[in-house]
This record gives structure tokens, C-alpha cells and sequence, in this order.
């Protein structure tokens, strides 16, 4: 296998959310759930993860892609480098030159969030990317909600980029990917951070609701394109504003 390019801050931030919804395994990576490989695990069992309580659920997981914390990062190195990397979320952070306390985290997306034994990936505007555990899965958390402690660079990730991708669909709508939904939500939000709109800010969560289409109505009617209070698709002249 001939190996890719080192792969980016940004290019991770959007595989996280491109991955939101893949359930949470302890020692996975991203990998399709066999029955030998919850055999192993549930013989190795480690720290006491794999329980009679969990046991029907994982096994119905088995025949899908699964991860842990740690684990979507390796997964998004091996698909994008075709290198196998293992190795725990505290070790990733020790092994980083470029971290701080949580409070002075950089507006980059890819930065790598953490608490001792846990690790998420910030995309930006104050959400984090995290294969949270057994109840929550791969998900969107607020940066404010959880009790991170630190931030890093990690050191597999080349950090250049200041924003996220622009999506590469011509048109975002309630059908549309969740990358390119999330993307839509952050940036208006970052309108409303500026000042640009008003009105309070939305969750994150990659799905194109109600309160979507009103902020994107409201974007609109201050760019004088619209007099809906709902707006429920936008397209490449939304997009490219937005970027912008």
C-alpha cells in the first residue's frame, strides 16, 4: 500500500464529524466488529469494559464499524495514511510538544481535547468531535459541557489550516450530509458571533431542524435574499458567502 500524505488538522476535525453516530467500543478503531474480535476483547476485557449489561448491544454491533476514543483518531490516520498507529489517548498527549490548559485551546480545528484517559477533537466554534462511550457513541459535545483540562497538537497531525473544508455538495438541505450540515451550522454561528445576525446561537449536532432554517432565513434576509422565516437549502453562492 502506497502511503498518503500526512494528514491535516482540518481534514481530521471533518472525518470526526463524518463519523458521528458509530458506536463505542473499548479497543476499537474504526475497524468492521467481528465475533472473533469481541471474543478477544471480551477475554481481554480491558478495564473491566466488556459487562453482562453491555453484551447484547455489542453483539449487535458486530458487521459495523466501532471505535473508542482514541481510536477514531488511528482510524482517521489509517485511511488517510495507511499507517497502523496504537496507542492509548494519554500516551498521544505525553507524546505531544504542543499543548496547554484547556482555557487557552487555539480556534483551530483538530486540536486534540483531553481529560486523564479520554480524548475528543475539536472542530471549532466551541464543539468537539468525541467517541464518547457505551451510551453516547461517536458524537458533537459543547467544549464548555465536558470537563476537559488540556489541549494538544497531536503529534500524527500536521497543523496548518485555520478552517474547516468548504463541503463539497453543491447544495446543503435537510438531506444533505452531516459534514456539510455541521459545517453550515458552525458558520452561521460564527455570523452571530460576529455580530453579522442576531439571535441565540445553534447547537451543533449536524442535523438541518427547524432552528437551521431560521438562522439561515435570518443570514439571508441581512443579505436581502429572502423575506422567509424559513429557509430550508441553501447553495453555492450560501456556501461560498459563508466561507468567506
Amino acid at each position: 500500500m502506497i502511503a498518503k500524505k500526512q494528514m491535516e488538522n482540518a481534514e481530521l476535525a471533518k472525518f470526526c464529524i463524518e463519523k458521528v453516530g458509530v458506536p463505542y467500543v473499548m479497543g476499537t478503531s474504526g475497524r468492521v466488529l467481528t465475533q472473533a474480535m469481541y471474543n478477544d476483547l471480551a477475554k481481554r476485557n480491558p478495564g473491566g469494559w466488556f459487562t453482562l449489561k453491555r453484551q447484547p448491544a455489542v453483539l449487535s454491533w458486530i458487521g459495523r464499524q466501532a471505535t473508542d476514543c482514541h481510536g477514531l483518531v488511528e482510524w482517521a490516520i489509517r485511511e488517510q495514511t495507511g499507517e497502523t498507529y496504537d496507542t492509548t489517548a494519554d500516551a498521544a498527549y505525553d507524546a505531544a510538544t504542543l499543548k496547554g490548559a484547556i482555557g487557552t485551546i487555539p480556534e483551530m480545528p483538530g486540536v486534540c481535547v483531553r481529560y486523564k484517559g479520554h480524548v475528543g477533537v475539536y472542530i471549532g466554534g466551541g464543539y468537539v468531535v468525541e467517541a464518547r462511550g457505551f451510551d453516547y457513541g461517536t458524537c458533537i459535545t459543547a467544549l464548555k459541557g465536558r470537563p476537559w483540562t488540556h489541549w494538544y497538537m497531536h503529534p500524527k497531525i500536521k497543523y496548518d489550516e485555520k478552517m474547516l473544508p468548504v463541503p463539497s455538495t453543491k447544495k446543503i438541505k435537510k438531506t444533505s450530509d452531516r459534514y456539510s450540515i455541521a459545517w453550515l451550522q458552525l458558520k452561521l454561528n460564527a455570523q452571530i458571533a460576529a455580530g453579522y445576525i442576531t439571535g441565540p446561537a445553534l447547537t451543533v449536532d449536524g442535523v438541518y431542524g427547524s432552528g437551521t432554517a431560521k438562522v439561515t432565513a435570518a443570514y439571508w434576509r441581512k443579505k436581502g435574499w429572502t423575506k422567509e422565516n424559513e429557509v430550508w437549502g441553501v447553495g453555492a453562492s450560501t456556501i461560498k458567502a459563508l466561507q468567506k
